[in-house]
């Protein structure tokens, strides 16, 4: 079985809420949620804004201007233990100017890898003019077009959702590891 990882807070009331700007020593209309590998990134910061309290910062923040998702250092290190090895990490600084506090154990995790499994036919979904889904109401998975070795990736037709083997979601939620949001695809929209 797969979840979808989502980028939600877990708590709005506790964990941070990020807001700021995010760069690269490349044009800043980089991403990191295509499924492929991402090449010549030297530097790459989060500016904060407004940062006298953000709240808990969790392994799993959740930064609407980071095009991608990011990682602490104990959630890489837990997905290297599981022999996860199709992510690409990506340094990343986040600096909180007001504190003077600059946050270095956070990567973007370029998760590289895409599956075409939407089971179409099962599924309640919209899609765009070139084939890509623009609307999910209900996504139902085909596992059998699921490489065995796909642990995490990227749906071919809606690269912006991160899909996790249950392996993973369970180690995660065992390990005390912060900010993670898992749905069932069904569940999903």
């Amino acid at each position: 079985m797969y979840w979808i990882l989502s980028n939600e807070l877990v708590d709005e009331d506790n964990d941070a809420d990020l807001s700021g700007a995010f760069n690269t020593n490349l044009s800043n209309d980089i991403y990191f949620d295509e499924g492929e590998e991402v090449l010549s990134i030297f530097r790459t910061e989060y500016i904060l804004e407004h940062a006298n309290n953000i709240g808990n910062m969790t392994d799993h923040l959740s930064i609407d201007e980071v095009p991608g998702l990011v990682f602490s250092g104990k959630l890489q290190k837990l997905l290297s233990d599981l022999n996860v090895a199709n992510i690409q990490y990506i340094d990343l600084e986040i600096i909180d100017t007001n504190s003077g506090i600059t946050y270095d154990n956070y990567k973007i995790a370029n998760v590289i890898g895409l599956e075409d499994c939407v089971d179409e036919d099962s599924s309640d979904l919209t899609f765009f003019d070139d084939g890509e889904i623009k609307f999910i109401k209900k996504l139902v998975l085909n596992e059998e077009k699921i490489s065995p070795e796909s642990k995490i990736f990227r749906l071919l037709r809606d690269k912006s959702l991160p899909l996790v083997h249950h392996e993973i979601k369970e180690a995660i939620e065992n390990s005390g590891i912060t900010g993670c949001v898992f749905y069932k695809p069904e569940d999903y929209h």
